[in-house]
């Protein structure tokens, strides 16, 4: 009767905090991975999607996640594109997801202190992004399979034998086929073993026992790696993140540091969301600061943590060792992510944080269980169910999400770049302008805010308007290839032959052939002037 109750309740939580996304539509990545996606519009057999990238090529993306995409088609084909039915979908991996997590911390917890646990989750308002956006499903299929993968090896430690070893290595391949960052199964089982064991002896006696499991984690592991490597041509990664684009391993470390406290805020106290975290008010410079400082003190204070909780409550350490353990691939450390933060990577990590959350009620004196921690517990769910209740309407659609974007996000100039996207495509040139405007003054170094700002003024006529934003883009970015052409374009059409020829010249220096065209245009307009 007892966990009967504790799913129902569960069940509320969710459905309080997130069924207000089936009011939604296709919002941000949704329209290219989904609406626009030829892939996803084809039912194909499984291993067609394994063939291909999660992004379609015409958007560059660097991801493999192929059993979100295959289970994307899926939902096409059963709903001919309407988005319902990819909400439903999401709103019941988000329930799966919820039970799966109180699954992982009956196994570590006392019953009440892993419902604590697994309710804080189910109301948790950074995980909007993942639930109330449709590719979100990745985060939600990933975190599903890991703790799937982590109950059934502590089973295994406890006598599950070659079938439960199996069954966590063919968790691994589905939660990094869902999303990338799922290869972190085979991190956590082993730190479980080592902080949370389930079987007697010492630490070596175990890693023995559980060597045959992790063979086989780390040949589950290679295989989707060098499937990943077939068909992008690489093993992780893709093109840095604006603010940490040429920086190297070290510097990119300090660029992060100061992030270290977002990721604190975003997991303790997430009442500030926002759909853009970018230059200059994140990752804006790569020296030593305050902020890194900071950063690197919060993260030995919790290395303090959990090593001083070790004995009596190693919960509390494994909790902080998954949170690290699942941030670490889309910290920008090891290599670059393309994001500086993003809510919906968090929702991985805030298993972790709900595990330590429980370790550290268990604590709490059974007499002092109902005067303290009940009343907490109550008033801190009561806060996240209003705050995700109300924070999932803002990814009801583009218009709706970047407009709350730019004011979310007043000191990344992302922000700003999206709203001004979506205000063109609206044909609302002059707001575009002015937020194009604005994203240019907080951050100077993407040269798509250029060229998209610029490019309204060139469809208005306005090519003598357009050619010093065309200018500061190519500034920003000497390859990039449609700044420049757009330039030099303009620069023709307003009779600034030698300026033309200049800007295609340079563009050959570098290397860029498609300029000779434009550079024998211009002189051949230079000589028919010469001639006159």
């Amino acid at each position: 009767m007892r966990s009967a109750w504790a799913t129902i309740t569960l069940v509320l939580l969710v459905l309080f905090s997130t069924a207000r996304s089936l009011e939604n539509g296709f919002a941000f990545d949704d329209v290219p991975i989904v609406v626009d996606n030829v892939q996803v519009h084809r039912l194909d057999p499984p291993w067609i999607y394994a063939q291909q990238s999660y992004w379609p090529p015409k958007n560059l993306g660097d991801a493999y996640r192929p059993l979100t995409v295959w289970g994307l088609a899926i939902q096409w084909a059963v709903s001919g594109g309407r988005p319902f039915l990819f909400h439903a979908v999401s709103l019941t991996l988000t329930l799966l997801v919820t039970l799966a997590v109180f699954a992982v911390a009956l196994s570590l917890l006392p019953f009440e202190a892993a419902w604590i646990a697994a309710a804080l989750f189910a109301v948790h308002p950074v995980h909007v992004e993942a639930t109330g956006n449709i590719v979100g499903q990745s985060e939600l299929w990933m975190t599903a399979f890991v703790c799937l993968g982590i109950t059934a090896a502590h089973g295994g430690r406890q006598g599950g034998g070659a079938g439960g070893r199996i069954l966590v290595a063919a968790c691994l391949v589905l939660a990094a086929a869902a999303k990338e960052q799922g290869i972190v199964l085979a991190g956590l089982v082993v730190v479980a073993d080592l902080l949370v064991p389930s079987r007697p002896g010492t630490w070596r006696e175990r890693l023995r026992a559980a060597a045959p499991g992790y063979l086989l984690l780390g040949v589950a592991g290679i295989g989707i790696l060098v499937g990943r490597y077939v068909v992008l041509g690489d093993l992780g990664g893709g093109p840095p993140a604006k603010g940490l684009d040429g920086l190297t391993l070290g510097e990119r470390t300090i660029a992060m540091l100061p992030i270290t406290l977002e990721w604190l805020r975003l997991l303790v106290w997430p009442s500030g969301l926002a759909a853009q975290y970018s230059p200059p008010g994140y990752a804006g410079s790569h020296a030593w600061s305050a902020g890194a400082g900071a950063g690197l003190a919060v993260m030995v204070a919790l290395a303090g943590l959990a090593f001083t909780t070790r004995r009596r409550a190693p919960t509390i350490g494994f909790g902080l060792a998954w949170t690290a353990i699942a941030i670490l691939p889309v910290s920008n450390i090891l290599f670059p992510t393309g994001i500086v933060i993003a809510e919906r990577t968090l929702f991985l990590p805030s298993v972790g944080l709900v595990l330590a959350v429980g370790g550290v009620v268990a604590l709490v004196p059974k007499a002092a269980f109902r005067w303290v921690a009940i009343p907490v517990t109550a008033v801190l769910l009561g806060l996240g169910v209003a705050r995700s209740y109300s924070r999932q309407r803002v990814w009801a659609d583009n218009p709706t999400l970047f407009a709350q974007t730019a004011i979310d996000g007043p000191t990344s100039y992302r922000s700003f770049y999206v709203h001004g996207r979506d205000l063109a495509r609206q044909r609302r040139g002059e707001d575009a302008k002015e937020a194009f405007a604005r994203a240019a003054e907080l951050y100077a170094g993407d040269e798509r805010v250029f060229e998209e700002w610029g490019q309204i003024l060139r469809t208005e006529g306005d090519c003598a308007g357009a050619v010093p934003i065309f200018e500061r883009g190519v500034r920003a970015s000497a390859t990039a290839t449609i700044s420049r052409s757009r330039l030099i374009e303009c620069l023709l059409k307003t009779s600034r032959y030698a300026d033309a020829k200049r800007a295609a010249d340079a563009g050959l220096a570098l290397g860029l052939s498609e300029f000779k065209s434009a550079s024998v245009r211009a002189a051949g307009a230079l000589d028919s002037i010469a001639r006159r």
